[in-house]
């Protein structure tokens, strides 16, 4: 009788990790294998520009209007696509309903003429937080645009993959400006 407590236990031990490992599986495919796209950010509102150990970002990209598809409800969940433009940084090319074929798309939020990215967070250590958010207000205000991230989208999957100040990712741009005031 007792003989099944030692299977059920083993189930449940390899479904509580699997469950976190195919997400963090799932994260590194994309960060290995997905396309780099450049977006550029925009200005966030100083009040609320950061929490925590993150700095918040919004895109240019969630901005631009699009052509929802056929019968698609605020906040419905929807495919995009993105190309390139002249400047060499992204622009959601369609929004779609239904998965694409191929590898070159992500999971987004419609909002109305708009869709909402998947990630708006770039993740920074509690040291490098104050000046990280500090460096990015003055990188992205709306006289001076030179912030943009990278991100790798692979099947439906988007990740951030690096923050840019001034041409520099955001860690060599705090070293390089530590000591300007």
């Amino acid at each position: 009788m007792k003989h099944w407590r030692l299977p059920v236990f083993a189930f449940v031990a390899f479904a509580q990790l699997a469950a976190p490992a195919s997400l963090i599986w799932k994260r590194e495919q994309t960060l290995r294998h997905g396309r780099v796209w450049k977006l550029r950010t925009a200005p966030v509102d100083p009040v609320d520009a950061f929490r925590g150990r993150y700095v918040a970002l919004e895109f240019e990209a969630e901005g631009q209007e699009i052509s929802p598809p056929p019968n698609a409800s605020y906040q419905q969940a929807v495919f995009a696509t993105l190309r390139e433009n002249a400047e060499g940084f992204a622009e959601i090319d369609q929004v779609l309903a239904s998965r694409p074929g191929g590898d070159d798309f992500f999971e987004a939020q419609l909002r109305g003429k708009t869709v909402s990215l998947p990630f708006d967070k770039y993740w920074v250590t509690e040291r490098d937080a104050p000046a990280a958010e500090a460096a990015y207000r003055a990188q992205s205000g709306r006289d001076k645009r030179n912030a943009f991230v990278t991100v790798r989208v692979f099947r439906g999957d988007a990740a951030l993959e690096q923050l840019y100040l001034d041409g520099l990712p955001l860690g060599e741009y705090l070293r390089a400006n530590s000591g300007q005031k």
